[in-house]
């Protein structure tokens, strides 16, 4: 995300990628058991983007593993997109749009990871640092208790998740770093397929006139418009909608110098229908010229469009 004087930073918080894995079509690796003689570090990929950041993942990598007790992890942000390692009774914390901010920016608790406390976040985690709020590309946990324990993503809630299942000390793995390295890549693949898949046929639903603002799915996220350069006659309207979207991803429509009105056009923030909107937004052109605009939220990430408009 670039810093611009009129960004919310409230809002660039819910801004729903790093390179792909490079494992893609490489067959599972046979799972290999060993001894735990000393205490192991894990690795576990938080998200997933496309090399051009349009599509992003929201998963965790694996999204379970077993480790022994006394054992570390390292949750490393693997996007653009902003995540969290969360965990609490419930699961996650009561929250809503305007207190999400206060939920998921703050570091709670401490490198031992503790399941009795009432909440437990990292932060957010990222691979693209803003200045609007704090973040990190990795966060560590050792785990001193045994148990099973799965931990969300505050931002994607019950979309992105991971389980960690804490055995004794000494006891045989059922897999290795590199086993579950190669089945993130065969994941990773998988998530960017769908994306886009999903990216296709919304373009097939959209027209100059129709302007879909991103689309997801309970896999991937794409932080396009589509389509992203339109051309019109003057007097044209062109409406801005945030239906192909399945899950909770806010966007706005902010053009950068066209005013109407003594105003600058600016959607403000658009959410998805059953997320209480308002999800769409229309703009009729009087005036000829090319006329940029951006997702406030998630410019950096190469979501941005224009409308030319012919006299």
């Amino acid at each position: 995300m670039h810093k611009r004087p009129f960004k919310r930073s409230l809002w660039v918080v819910m801004s729903l990628v790093g390179l792909i894995i490079g494992l893609f079509g490489v067959a599972p690796a046979q799972a290999s058991v060993t001894t735990n003689p000393n205490t192991a570090t894990w690795k576990v990929l938080v998200g997933e983007q496309s090399p051009d950041m349009a599509i992003q993942g929201m998963s965790f990598l694996p999204g379970e593993i077993w480790i022994d007790q006394g054992d570390t992890i390292k949750f490393v942000a693997n996007s653009a997109e902003i995540h969290t390692v969360s965990f609490g009774t419930p699961p996650i914390p009561p929250t809503s749009v305007d207190s999400l901010l206060a939920d998921a920016v703050p570091r709670v608790g401490g490198p031992v990871f503790d399941p009795t406390a009432p909440w437990t976040n990292s932060g957010i985690l990222t691979t693209m640092p803003s200045p609007e709020f704090p973040s990190s590309t990795w966060y560590l946990q050792k785990f001193a208790a045994r148990g099973d324990f799965t931990f969300f993503c505050l931002i994607h809630g019950q979309n992105m998740s991971i389980t960690v299942h804490v055995r004794a000390p000494h006891t045989r793995y059922p897999h290795t770093q590199a086993w579950y390295d190669a089945q993130a890549g065969i994941e990773t693949a998988s998530i960017i397929a769908d994306g886009a898949a999903l990216w296709y046929s919304t373009a097939l639903q959209a027209s100059p006139t129709h302007v879909f603002v991103g689309a997801s799915d309970s896999m991937a996220m794409v932080m396009r418009f589509i389509w992203p350069n339109d051309v019109v006659p003057l007097g044209t309207t062109v409406k801005f909608d945030l239906s192909a979207n399945q899950v909770l991803v806010p966007h706005t429509v902010t053009f950068t110098s066209l005013v109407q009105n003594g105003k600058p056009v600016d959607s403000g923030i658009l959410l998805e229908g059953f997320a209480g909107g308002p999800s769409t937004f229309s703009v009729t052109f009087d005036q000829p010229g090319t006329w940029n605009y951006i997702c406030e939220l998630h410019d950096g990430m190469g979501m941005v469009g224009s409308v030319t408009v012919l006299p």
